[in-house]
């Protein structure tokens, strides 16, 4: 007969010597305890010297976590076969991760994570780290790499949607050579319903990247819960409490609704975000939506929801304060030029509206922003078009 003592020893056992690696970290990646199979695989002596979990990850693999994995750990509390390098004292090793969070959503938890070796790598990841290394070269290369990372956050085309037209224009700061915090992101959430988004994260640069990641797709989760436009910013608020960069951002949201009588409404809600515009088809200009709290900076947050109907021609113009507060000398671009400037673009296209803006706030900074600028343009075309 086995003796609760032996039956402990074989736990124990079992333990130190499974197949995988199994880890146990904190939120923010402490190791508080590993097996002897991973740390024998990552070559490290005694618990004592294990670095913190993210430093084992190659550098895509540690941005990966922070804007993708640990969001999902905390919406859903696992995440399954996800593929990264380790970075081994034998050097990087391929490796499959399945992970379970004790506490999802609360940031003292614990996260369980069994490593598998793998030897297969995503393509998209091997081309990464190969242009990582490629930038490394030169500051050239680096501004290459700087301007790929920046297209890879903001779509490269937007969603067609019947009788509605969409535009948008990303001016990047300076020469380009840095990832800037602005960013604009839109997508279908049902057949009669679509979201946009245009944020600005604070700061430039990977972990500015790293935070416009985690805020795009925090909207994307959370807009497939919910239809209240105030609670997916809620969501994104939370989630960003969460990350231990401290970093704030604004953003808008703009929900586009056709229900079967063929009109086009529209919800719109604002988080420390400069209030998008209505051109309509006469040139007539005005605000629309109210300011709510920036997100990352309080719990809970006060966000307000407004609504519209778009006429045929109405457009809605969604922009960063890169617009605004362009600065020329000691000369603001402003919203009184911003609004003169619409006025007479009544009528035109989507893209057309976004490209002209962003344009003249570039020149009207003598062609080297000093701010990232992006805008989404959304116009209603026309009352005949079909379901």
């Amino acid at each position: 007969m086995t003796q609760p003592h032996d039956a402990v020893d074989q736990k124990s056992e079992l333990y130190e010597q499974a197949p995988c690696g199994l880890i146990t970290i904190t939120r923010t990646g402490k190791v508080l305890a590993a097996n002897k199979t991973f740390l024998e695989w990552m070559g490290i002596e005694n618990m004592a010297s294990a670095p913190e979990f993210l430093a084992m990850l190659r550098t895509g693999d540690r941005i990966f976590w922070a804007t993708h994995l640990g969001p999902l750990l905390d919406m859903h509390g696992e995440i399954r076969e996800i593929a990264v390098e380790l970075m081994t004292a034998g050097g990087p090793q391929s490796a499959l991760l399945n992970a379970t969070s004790n506490d999802p959503g609360d940031p003292g938890t614990t996260i369980d994570v069994a490593v598998f070796p793998a030897e297969d790598r995503r393509s998209y990841e091997r081309e990464l780290l190969a242009a990582q290394r490629v930038a490394r070269d030169s500051e050239t290369k680096a501004r290459e790499l700087a301007d790929t990372l920046q297209r890879s956050l903001i779509p490269p085309s937007l969603p067609w949607v019947p009788g509605l037209d969409m535009g948008g224009a990303y001016r990047p700061a300076g020469d380009g050579s840095q990832v800037g915090g602005d960013f604009y992101d839109a997508f279908q959430l049902s057949d009669r319903d679509w979201m946009v988004v245009v944020g600005d994260v604070c700061g430039k640069g990977p972990e500015a990247a790293v935070l416009t990641a985690l805020t795009r797709y925090s909207v994307r989760g959370a807009a497939m819960e919910t239809p209240e436009l105030p609670k997916v910013l809620d969501a994104v608020n939370s989630a960003l409490l969460l990350d231990p960069s401290g970093k704030t951002c604004t953003a808008v949201l703009g929900r586009l609704v056709r229900p079967d009588d063929g009109s086009v409404k529209l919800q719109v809600a604002a988080a420390g975000h400069p209030l998008p515009r209505l051109l309509d088809s006469s040139g007539g200009v005005k605000e629309i939506g109210r300011y709510g709290t920036l997100l990352g900076a309080y719990e809970p947050a006060a966000q307000y929801e407004d609504s519209l109907v778009l006429e045929p021609g109405d457009a809605v113009v969604f922009f960063t304060d890169g617009v605004t507060e362009a600065r020329s000398g000691s000369e603001f671009y402003g919203e009184e030029r911003l609004d003169e400037l619409l006025r007479t673009l009544a009528g035109r296209s989507a893209t057309e509206i976004a490209m002209v803006v962003a344009n003249a706030v570039v020149e009207f900074q003598d062609g080297s922003p000093r701010d990232d600028v992006a805008l989404l343009v959304v116009r209603r075309e026309s009352d005949d078009y079909t379901s």
